[in-house]
């Protein structure tokens, strides 16, 4: 049992250190690329992409299903059970593909129809979905193998592949750039570096479980109805959380303008950015789950549970309250001042739901990982359809602050009303102990941190970006006394016998 958690130890740090990568790359390029596009430009890219996005819903949630049945099958060494679940996912995906393909012409004939696009743009903006579109179908097709290592839990060898693929990227954006081409450009340099990067996953899959068999005929009805079985609901919280997540620059870009959409989506990325940092972690849980469910450890998947939200809040509150409380501030000195008021309200306003977001995060992992995630699904379409619906009533009149406030009520509802409860029945622990032992103690824990950093904004306005991270590395140290002072009993008894027993180990290994 130590060195499994050693082994999803290792798989979520090396997980976040690529997410991190990832997100590093976009902070660091995101003002060369605005800057050389400007504005009304950035804002087409933005649009555009956001749009094929949507084309990515007809996954019909079947990556969840094979990290589902790849971990079980591999778990219960049921490898036909893996390969047939793997080939079914693939069969499908393929002709999905195809149908990605078309849709992507006919949304690139309306774009502009659709959206307020300067005519000198359109022509590129259509040719720039096209490319995407074909982007789309490979990283769909082939994004079966990423998720075969994920189901082995084998995330840092994913992590090695993605940054393989994310170099490529770097390279060929800044070129292309420089070289003074737009958003065409762009988009086959992202091509590229997707054919790159699912060509490595295929291979290195194929060579970390040969047990699998490929198979690319039809597949037979009872694998696919216990695959649809399982991914219809995945599919469901898939389509809200793109209408959560996408919907807003779509409504921004539709509603008021395009260069406002360079506004919001600065302040949102960054909220995406903290959540795929997030989520780099809470997603090691899934198959850690299924795998302690089909063994039949109902007690290990409780401490996954306890520990793992622990972990992700401990790790992730200091982020989100500094987006918070010092947004502005951080905006003005990475974009520029003028983005500072506008793009820093939006992204106080997406932060505060994210971090009502945050204790629930490592429950949904686990709850896909033992197939109840029926619920959460129904949870996300509603929330999803209030988002929509409250941000284009609240667009007319608040501008992107109202996209913003669209978003963050119906997620405060869900999250703080629904959720608790859900907890207490998917890991057999009371709704007082949800918020005693999990959600309170890390909260309070942040409360002296939030309020030095604000301290610190008011009385200490940073002028230069390393001005802010020196400020916010010197506010960290407070959180993390008071948080150890907290769990304290925790670290004594559980923590340090732990990590002493694993050196050990690998010592004698």
């Amino acid at each position: 049992m130590q060195l499994r958690v050693w082994h999803i130890a290792r798989s979520v740090l090396s997980n976040w250190f690529a997410t991190l990568a990832n997100l590093a790359v976009g902070f660091l390029l995101a003002p060369f690329i605005v800057h050389r596009l400007g504005n009304v430009a950035y804002g087409v890219w933005v649009l555009a992409i956001s749009s094929i996005n949507y084309l990515g819903l007809l996954d019909l949630g079947m990556a969840s299903s094979v990290v589902r049945f790849v971990s079980k099958g591999h778990a219960t060494q049921d490898h036909d059970l893996a390969s047939d679940a793997l080939s079914a996912v693939l069969w499908v995906r393929l002709q999905i593909g195809a149908l990605i393909l078309v849709l992507s012409g006919v949304l690139a004939a309306v774009f502009p129809l659709v959206f307020k696009v300067p005519s000198a743009l359109s022509g590129d903006a259509r040719e720039a979905i096209l490319v995407i579109g074909v982007t789309t179908t490979i990283s769909m097709s082939f994004g079966v193998f990423s998720s075969t290592l994920s189901a082995l839990n084998r995330y840092d060898l994913r992590s090695y592949v993605s940054l393989i693929g994310l170099a490529v990227r770097v390279i060929g954006v800044v070129a292309v750039l420089r070289a003074g081409h737009g958003i065409v450009a762009i988009a086959f340099v992202e091509l590229f570096a997707a054919v790159a990067f699912n060509g490595l996953l295929f291979y290195v899959a194929r060579r970390i479980y040969p047990e699998l068999k490929l198979r690319l005929t039809k597949p037979k009805q009872e694998i696919l109805r216990k695959i649809w079985s399982y991914s219809v609901y995945a599919f469901v919280q898939t389509i809200a959380v793109q209408l959560v997540y996408q919907s807003d620059n779509l409504v921004v870009g539709a509603f008021i303008t395009a260069a406002a959409v360079t506004f919001y989506s600065i302040g949102n990325s960054l909220c995406r950015y903290t959540q795929q940092l997030i989520s780099a972690m809470t997603m090691t849980f899934t198959p850690a789950a299924s795998t302690y469910e089909a063994e039949g450890h109902t007690a290990s998947l409780r401490a996954l549970y306890y520990n793992g939200t622990r972990a992700t809040m401990a790790l992730s509150l200091p982020i989100v309250l500094t987006l918070i409380i010092r947004g502005g501030s951080f905006v003005g000195v990475w974009m520029g001042p003028q983005y500072a008021k506008a793009s820093g309200t939006v992204l106080a306003i997406l932060a505060t739901a994210l971090l009502f977001s945050l204790p629930n995060l490592p429950a949904g992992a686990i709850a896909y990982g033992v197939e109840k995630h029926k619920t959460l699904a129904k949870w996300a379409m509603g929330e999803a359809i209030a988002n929509l619906t409250l941000s284009v009533v609240l667009s007319r009149k608040f501008g992107i602050y109202g996209v913003a406030i669209g978003t963050l009520i119906p997620n405060v509802v869900i999250q703080l009303i629904m959720w608790p409860h859900y907890v207490s029945r998917l890991v057999d622990v009371s709704y007082v102990q949800v918020f005693r032992d999990v959600w309170g103690p890390v909260f309070l824990s942040a409360v002296p941190f939030a309020i030095a950093s604000y301290a610190v904004d008011v009385l200490f306005p940073p002028r230069h970006m390393i001005v802010f991270i020196l400020q916010t590395l010197a506010l960290l140290p407070i959180f993390g006394i008071v948080i150890g002072f907290m769990f304290r009993d925790n670290i004594k008894r559980q923590i340090l016998p732990k990590v002493r027993s694993l050196f050990l180990a690998e010592a004698k290994s």
